[in-house]
């Protein structure tokens, strides 16, 4: 196998397996790697529907764990306020707004780390306002699945209504968007298929080895593992670098 196809293929295992728990950071990790070997429209294609069914295979391992209240208290207005910070994303200085959301992660994932989270509960009444603007902050920098997950964090909930909440809001949008770039890119999707059903397999083979260690951890581990990507990711968006 060529380095330039067995480097992505390796990246897709290690990257669903790393963030089968954070709920975010496959298309994070993947699609810079993508680019590093492969046209700009390829990558983008390509990592976009190997998110969406790894996403759906995380929902199918862990449906049973889904909180329909939680969907529905969060989960919606998480999606509208992401359309409409998209259609204004382009109105603003988006690097403004990301040094905010960066310091805003920062600071939530350290409430968690120190355990001052346990003593800083946002009350539930008033989830529409953090569904909303989660969604809304991410629709303007495109970083929806960290702001998701450390909204959740919140939430004293098992590690697999985790998984599965966010696999199951994650996978919602990724329908709103991948026939656009299937449409717009018939011929690429057409001229890569062995390509995309290597990596989408590779991404399924990481995502059952981190569902193993998921087993093996507790819900403190696992929370701050969650928690200490979340301030990684705000200490990148802050220094610009994605």
């Amino acid at each position: 196998m060529e380095i330039n196809v067995s480097i992505p293929i390796l990246a897709a295992f290690l990257s669903a397996a790393l963030t089968l728990m954070t709920g975010f950071g496959l298309g994070t990790i993947l699609t810079p790697v993508f680019l590093i070997f492969y046209d700009v429209k390829i990558a983008i294609l390509i990592v976009a529907v190997v998110h969406f069914a790894n996403n759906l295979l995380k929902l199918s391992l862990f449906s049973r764990h889904v909180s329909v209240d939680l969907l529905k208290r969060f989960g919606l207005l998480t999606l509208a306020g992401a359309f409409i910070g998209a259609f204004f994303q382009g109105k603003m200085d988006s690097s403004i707004v990301k040094i905010l959301l960066g310091a805003s992660l920062i600071f939530l994932g350290l409430k968690e780390t120190t355990g001052f989270g346990e003593k800083l509960r946002l009350p539930q009444k008033i989830d529409f306002i953090g569904g909303f603007l989660s969604g809304l902050l991410g629709g303007f920098v495109g970083n929806q699945g960290a702001i998701r997950s450390a909204y959740l964090l919140n939430y004293n909930i098992p590690k697999e209504t985790f998984v599965a909440t966010v696999a199951i809001i994650a996978s919602v949008v990724d329908i709103t968007r991948i026939p656009v770039y299937i449409y717009s890119n018939k011929d690429v999707l057409a001229d890569n298929l062995i390509l995309l059903l290597i990596t989408t397999a590779s991404a399924f083979a990481g995502t059952f080895a981190g569902k193993k260690f998921l087993k093996n951890i507790s819900l403190k581990t696992f929370k701050i593992y969650v928690a200490a990507t979340i301030i990684v990711i705000g200490i990148l968006l802050t220094l610009r670098i994605i």
